[in-house]
């Protein structure tokens, strides 16, 4: 993806950076080829490629999962076998809606 990366993708890139400045513990580095950030050194958002597009990977929890999946524009993440990740298709992304499960997200990858 990262190689790859398209006006949405990139302007994706640079509002998860705006997002997540001024957190704590926060790095922006490639993972499995993809802008990743963690936190304390654990991916809590990934900018990838799946389902024949851009999506934003998130961790949360099994009963967040559930209730997102039935959600426009969310899929379950590949490779989840503990059902706690979901991904975001960046096409009609609202922002506002994101922000909030990237912060949980972060929070999720502090203390686990």
């Amino acid at each position: 993806m990262a190689n790859r990366q398209d006006g949405g993708t990139e302007a994706a890139l640079e509002r998860l950076r705006s997002e997540c400045a001024d957190w704590p513990a926060v790095s922006e580095g490639l993972g499995w080829g993809n802008p990743t950030f963690k936190a304390n050194g654990k991916a809590f958002a990934v900018l990838d490629g799946y389902k024949g597009g851009p999506c934003i990977w998130l961790r949360c929890d099994g009963a967040e999962r559930e209730a997102l999946l039935a959600g426009e524009g969310f899929f379950a993440a590949p490779y989840d076998r503990g059902k706690s990740a979901i991904c975001r298709k960046l096409e009609g992304i609202d922002w506002d809606e994101l922000r909030p499960l990237l912060k949980r997200s972060y929070e999720r990858a502090l203390i686990g």
